[in-house]
């Protein structure tokens, strides 16, 4: 705990609090502005079809691409990682706890979007608010999208900013693409796309699920949560290591 308080305590009078907030905010503003537009089309079902496929396409991706990689140029920045070294810390938790204060940085999100996306278009919303679906949805899809982060961290340690943008935005494309092929397992940025599909009906492009199609099979939520969960151990496992071991951190 000491070393994840450390940690959290980095990010204050930084870019990464206002990114939790505002980058859940504009997903939610642009489903309003939707709403206004289509106002024939405002029932709850077709509004979390189109926010939870945006956030699982677009923003919880891109979001995970600026936090670890901001994560990571804070301190190289600061020169705090040289510092670091020359107090008795173990750099193997130092990373662990990093990796925890971004997940928990990116449930925030999830649950601000979730926020957001309510107080934002209640008013023009028909019918009762889908509460199980609505917060099953975010906690779902932070899930199955710790493997990113997990991946994201060590490539931003590694790499640097530069190149752990480039890899992200490379994730981001493939997963859309891999997604609903049969091959989706093995992109961890198609997990999160894949587990909201039969929870909230949409296809990657935008349109609702036809009723017979097999992407409806709730099975897959599990299975994009169990392999989220799982690969993100694995993968920090492996960071923490490679991490302890480094010469020049």
């Amino acid at each position: 705990m000491a070393y994840y308080d450390s940690e959290w305590l980095k990010y204050r009078r930084t870019l990464t609090p206002w990114l939790v907030v505002c980058g859940p905010l504009v997903f939610a503003l642009a489903q309003m502005a939707f709403n206004m537009i289509s106002p024939l089309e405002n029932t709850w079902e077709h509004i979390l079809m189109n926010v939870h496929n945006w956030w699982a396409i677009i923003g919880f991706p891109f979001g995970v691409i600026l936090l670890t990689a901001l994560a990571v140029f804070y301190e190289r920045r600061s020169g705090a990682l040289k510092v670091l070294n020359a107090y008795p810390l173990q750099p193997a938790k130092q990373y662990a706890a990093k990796f925890a204060v971004t997940s928990v940085h990116v449930l925030i999100a999830s649950f601000v979007f979730v926020v957001f996306v309510f107080g934002l278009n209640f008013w023009a919303a028909s019918g009762s608010v889908p509460w199980d679906s609505l917060l099953t949805g975010f906690l779902c899809a932070w899930l199955a999208g710790l493997a990113q982060i997990a991946i994201m961290l060590w490539i931003a340690h590694g790499f640097g900013f530069g190149l752990t943008v480039i890899v992200g935005f490379i994730g981001i494309v493939s997963g859309i693409l891999m997604s609903e092929q049969p091959y989706w397992i093995m992109n961890p940025w198609a997990w999160p796309i894949r587990c909201l599909i039969p929870l909230f009906k949409f296809h990657t492009n935008g349109l609702p699920l036809e009723p017979d199609s097999p992407l409806q099979d709730p099975s897959l939520i599990l299975i994009a949560v169990v392999l989220g969960i799982v690969s993100a151990g694995i993968v920090t496992g492996f960071g923490m290591l490679w991490y302890n071991r480094r010469e020049v951190r």
